[in-house]
């Protein structure tokens, strides 16, 4: 190994120690390096799940039953305020006050996706990318004061947001609504409250090969102020938004009679040309969009849409499930608020599954985690990330559930192939019995070797945060596959 930093260790480096030695801007492809290191195996702590009881509770709309918006953006305070100062919001002694505001990188956290969330900031860092993070939770239970003090003491660019405390101290949210964002819905919860006008919503086990602040320069983002991702097709299910509400198809009714005058919104009762094209609408799934990664600029899609997406998360979904989980959210709130927005050009993927022997069994179907390509069309396929706690938590579904886990949700460890790039299609017809995880006849092509490194990085980042041992996460260093 060679005794010169590349530029991104530098930046690493300089974020993790709070040293403020200006360096350019690494760029995103590393150059590998010609060793690779014997693993020990580790022992490694389950992960502790969150689990939401729905309650009643309330959001405050004001007297006159219009939207009293809490969501602010870095515009509009004050010009002498640089960062908000409020107990609710926690920075370091080294917090680099002059990071900006206007773009960031939101991610939510608990106790029990420490490991994770920590090594996804090395990742996005080790990838150049500078930007302030936030990491948002929902009472100060969520997160110990030790896990508090590792996250801050780790990067110079991080804050942590209690956006339940926030709002209920600002009377947006009621105590008992407050308390049932400890689940998926606390990340529309912090698209809400995010002042950051470029939002990048990241889930902790997200594993990128580039820094996704590139899709920011593409045409979709450029064009609507959006960047979303489809999730996997799921036939003959008339549940959530295929399902029946009240006797309508819940999209048609959602679309025809919703209260628009509420939320100060112009133009027809009618489904938008993405609604009417979109597989959702037409009833071939119910599951639309993957939330893994979500694009928003706020002050581009405007306060209408995030005031209607605070309505389905605290009104909607306790009405009617919509969604499983939060994924839905995003773009039905610009459905809705007749705001332009923008999915990728191409369907979801997945990877090969090592412990469900996918490519010995069933190598043109693949029932591994979701992988997503960049979104761009054009003739150079080129992946982006894998959301996939699978391959880096030895035990994804927690110790206690290995036993009844089935084989695709195990630990993967090699990972090889993934599913090609291809429009959004449907699973096709077999046989074989397949779980809803597996991509039917859709095929396979092999994974391209800058996966396996930066999955070894990650893994890395992330048993050195679990042990203890955190020197590893210093290096950005990537390995390849031959001595």
């Amino acid at each position: 190994m060679s005794d010169s930093l590349h530029p991104s260790d530098v930046e690493a480096a300089r974020l993790l120690s709070g040293s403020r030695t200006s360096v350019s801007s690494p760029p995103v492809s590393r150059n590998l390096l010609a060793c690779i290191p014997t693993l020990v195996v580790a022992a490694v702590t389950a992960m502790v799940g969150m689990t939401v009881v729905i309650g009643a509770g309330g959001v405050d709309f004001g007297s006159d039953n219009s939207v009293n918006s809490a969501t602010f953006l870095a515009a509009d305070v004050a010009a002498n305020v640089s960062h908000p100062d409020s107990p609710w919001y926690q920075r370091s002694d080294k917090f680099d006050e002059t990071v900006g505001r206007d773009r960031g990188v939101v991610t939510c956290m608990h106790d029990g996706v420490l490991s994770l969330g920590l090594s996804l900031v090395r990742e996005l860092r080790c990838l150049g990318n500078p930007e302030l993070i936030q990491v948002y939770h929902c009472g100060q239970e969520e997160l110990s004061n030790a896990s508090k003090s590792l996250l801050l003491g780790a990067d110079d660019r991080l804050e942590l947001v209690d956006v339940c405390s926030d709002l209920v101290e600002r009377r947006v949210l009621k105590t008992e609504m407050a308390n049932q964002f400890r689940s998926w819905w606390i990340k529309p919860l912090a698209m809400y409250h995010t002042d950051v006008r470029h939002v990048m919503l990241v889930d902790v086990d997200d594993i990128f090969v580039k820094n996704p602040a590139v899709l920011r320069d593409l045409d979709g983002y450029t064009s609507t102020g959006t960047t979303f991702f489809y999730d996997r097709v799921v036939k003959n299910c008339r549940r959530f938004m295929s399902g029946v509400d009240r006797g309508m198809q819940y999209m048609d009714k959602l679309i025809s009679t919703f209260d628009y005058k509420r939320f100060n919104i112009s133009g027809e009762a009618k489904p938008s040309e993405n609604a009417l094209k979109s597989f959702a609408y037409n009833n071939n799934t119910c599951h639309e969009m993957d939330s893994s990664l979500v694009l928003v600029d706020k002050e581009r899609v405007g306060q209408a849409a995030m005031d209607v997406m605070l309505w389905f998360i605290t009104e909607e979904h306790f009405r009617y499930q919509f969604s499983f989980g939060d994924k839905e959210t995003f773009w039905l709130s610009m459905e809705v608020a007749h705001v332009p927005y923008f999915f990728s050009p191409w369907g979801v993927s997945v990877v090969s599954s090592s412990p469900n022997k996918d490519m010995k069994k069933h190598p043109d179907t693949l029932c591994g985690s979701i992988l997503q390509y960049m979104p761009v069309d054009d003739n150079n396929p080129e992946m982006l990330y894998v959301n996939g706690k699978a391959l880096v938590d030895p035990y994804p579904s927690g110790v206690d559930g290995v036993a009844t886990a089935r084989r695709q949700n195990l630990y993967n460890t090699f990972p090889t192939h993934m599913v090609p790039r291809q429009k959004r299609a449907p699973t096709k017809p077999s046989r074989q019995q397949f779980t809803i995880e597996c991509m039917v006849g859709l095929g396979s092509t092999p994974l391209p070797d800058s996966f396996a490194s930066a999955l070894m990085r990650r893994r890395l980042h992330f048993l050195g945060v679990t042990t203890g041992v955190l020197g590893s996460l210093h290096h950005c260093e990537t390995y390849s596959h031959n001595f």
